[in-house]
C-alpha cells in the first residue's frame, strides 16, 4: 500500500489536475486508488469531476463528525475520491491532525492513496505533507516556483519524509525557462516526468471531464501514463494507444476503445 502526497510551494502549478488524472490512470491499470482533496480552503477535485456538492466531505472527517470511509465516493473508471467541502462553514472546526489517521485508514483499503496538498507552508499544508508515506513535488520552470518548492522540500526533509522526486508541469520547452538539469541540481532530486503545456487541460477543466478520459492521446495524458508506469515499476512507450504486453496493455486497450467510441 502506498500513500503519496503531491505538494508544491505555490498554487496554480496543476496539483489537482495531476492528482485526479494520475489516480485515474492507476485505476485503469486495475489498482484500487483513492484520491483525497486535502485543500480544504480551496477545494477543486469534486468540481473537476462535475460534482458540486457531497453530503459528507473531508471537512466532516477533520471536524470529527464522520469516519473517512463515510466520505469516499465512486468516480469514473473505478476511481474513488474524498472531496473537500466547497463551503467554508466547517473550516474553523477542523483538526488537521486527524488527516494522518484518515489517510492511514484509506491506506488499508487501497493500493494507492494520492493526496492533493494545499500549496504553501500553512497548518493545512503541513498536515498534508506529514500524512503520506512519500511525497512528490510539483514545480514549473520559473525561478519563483523553484524557490517556493525548495522551502517545502527543506521542511519535508526536516520531518524525515521520503521525497520520490519532481514533476515539472506546463513545460514550454523554451530557452527562457529554468533548465531541467538546473532544477535537478538545485533540488538534488530526480525529475520523474516533464509535462508539456497542453490546451486539452484547460478544455477538460471547462467541461469538468478528466483529461485522460476526454483527451486520452494528448501530451498531458501520455505524461500521466508515463508517471503511473514509473510508480508501478513498469516501462512503456510514450504512446498510450499502442498495444503493449503486460499491465499497461489494459490501459492501452482502454484508450483505444474509448477513442473508437468517439468516432
Amino acid at each position: 500500500m502506498t500513500s503519496i502526497v503531491l505538494a508544491s510551494g505555490k498554487g496554480g502549478v496543476g496539483k489537482s489536475t495531476i492528482t485526479l488524472n494520475l489516480g485515474l490512470v492507476l485505476a485503469m491499470a486495475g489498482k484500487k486508488v483513492t484520491v483525497v482533496d486535502a485543500d480544504i480552503a480551496m477545494a477543486n477535485l469534486g468540481l473537476m469531476l462535475g460534482i458540486d456538492r457531497a453530503p459528507i466531505t473531508l471537512h466532516n472527517v477533520l471536524s470529527g463528525e464522520n469516519d473517512v470511509l463515510d466520505a469516499v465516493y465512486e468516480g469514473p473508471n473505478n476511481l474513488r475520491y474524498v472531496p473537500a467541502g466547497l463551503s467554508l462553514d466547517k473550516v474553523e472546526n477542523v483538526d488537521h491532525a486527524r488527516l494522518k489517521n484518515a489517510v492511514k485508514t484509506l491506506d488499508t483499503k487501497n493500493d494507492f492513496v494520492i493526496v492533493d496538498s494545499p500549496p504553501g507552508l500553512g497548518d493545512d499544508a503541513l498536515a498534508a505533507i506529514e500524512c503520506a508515506s512519500e511525497m512528490i513535488l510539483i514545480v514549473t520552470q520559473e525561478p519563483s516556483s523553484l524557490a517556493d518548492v525548495l522551502k517545502v522540500k527543506g521542511l519535508a526533509e526536516k520531518r524525515g519524509i521520503k521525497i520520490r522526486g519532481l514533476i515539472i508541469n506546463r513545460s514550454l520547452n523554451d530557452k527562457s525557462e529554468v533548465s531541467v538539469q538546473d532544477i535537478e541540481t538545485a533540488m538534488n532530486l530526480p525529475v520523474l516526468v516533464i509535462i508539456p503545456e497542453d490546451i486539452e487541460v484547460r478544455r477538460s477543466g471547462a467541461l469538468q471531464v478528466p483529461v485522460v478520459v476526454r483527451a486520452h492521446n494528448s501530451p498531458f495524458s501520455k505524461s500521466m501514463v508515463k508517471l503511473a508506469a514509473l510508480l508501478l515499476g513498469q516501462k512503456i512507450d510514450s504512446n498510450p494507444t499502442q498495444k503493449r504486453p503486460g499491465l499497461f496493455a489494459g490501459i492501452s486497450a482502454f484508450f483505444a476503445r474509448l477513442f473508437s467510441k468517439k468516432q
